[in-house]
């Protein structure tokens, strides 16, 4: 069994451990035959120094598309036809999923999963867009603190 790997984000004097994941859950197969599957994009989220972790689950859907999905997705990417993308493995969106999982309430200590959907509209407006040169090459907001991320 291989090593989990993570990232580390730091926000202020609090340290987290982050990770992407690609996973399948059953569902009924709509051609017959047998049982078919869903994919989701999970980001996990664990907290230095607190039991539990938040799993942020972005499935796919009516609309709504996650990695190895098609329309050109790869792991970690989420996003909706109607427009909107967010890259799970951007530090910038993992910071602003943190905060707007925590501004609705979600708390470390206790394992839970939590629908990243409820947050794609607010997180994908404040996530400024990717560049050609890619996602290391982006600048943080001025009135945030830029996330550290180190590999673990």
């Amino acid at each position: 069994m291989g090593r989990r790997r993570y990232r580390q984000l730091v926000v202020g004097s609090e340290r987290f451990r982050w990770w992407v994941s690609h996973r399948h859950v059953p569902e009924p197969n709509p051609a017959g035959g047998g049982p078919g599957h869903a994919c989701q994009e999970v980001l996990v989220l664990a907290r230095e120094g607190s039991p539990g972790v938040i799993r942020i689950v972005f499935a796919a859907g009516p609309e709504r598309v996650v990695g190895g999905g098609g329309w050109g997705a790869h792991e970690g990417g989420v996003s909706r036809m109607r427009g909107g993308y967010l890259n799970l493995h951007r530090p910038a969106t993992v910071r602003e999923l943190l905060d707007e999982a925590r501004a609705h309430g979600e708390v470390f200590g206790r394992a839970g999963e939590v629908d990243g959907w409820r947050f794609f509209d607010a997180v994908a407006a404040r996530v400024p867009p990717e560049t050609p040169e890619g996602p290391g090459n982006q600048k943080a907001s001025e009135d945030r603190e830029a996330p550290r991320m180190t590999s673990g």
